[in-house]
């Protein structure tokens, strides 16, 4: 059963597009990855978004505050 709206989506996706078993299996993994990536890439925004809101704003490592030369 599926119960997300991404899981219905790339089911769809993928009887549109995919006959044989072996794609289907290799797309269904393909996509489900995807969607696991940019589940990930949103959460880090948002928690970057959260440290700027709130003033947490952190230098990168190895970062001088004071200095002016380019990097």
């Amino acid at each position: 059963m599926l119960t997300r709206v991404t899981d219905t989506i790339i089911e769809e996706l993928i009887d549109a597009t995919c006959s044989d078993t072996r794609s289907r299996h290799f797309f269904l993994h393909a996509l489900h990855g995807l969607v696991r990536v940019a589940r990930a890439e949103q959460l880090r925004e948002m928690r970057r978004d959260v440290d700027r809101a709130t003033g947490d704003v952190s230098q990168p490592q190895d970062c001088d505050s004071d200095s002016r030369e380019p990097t």
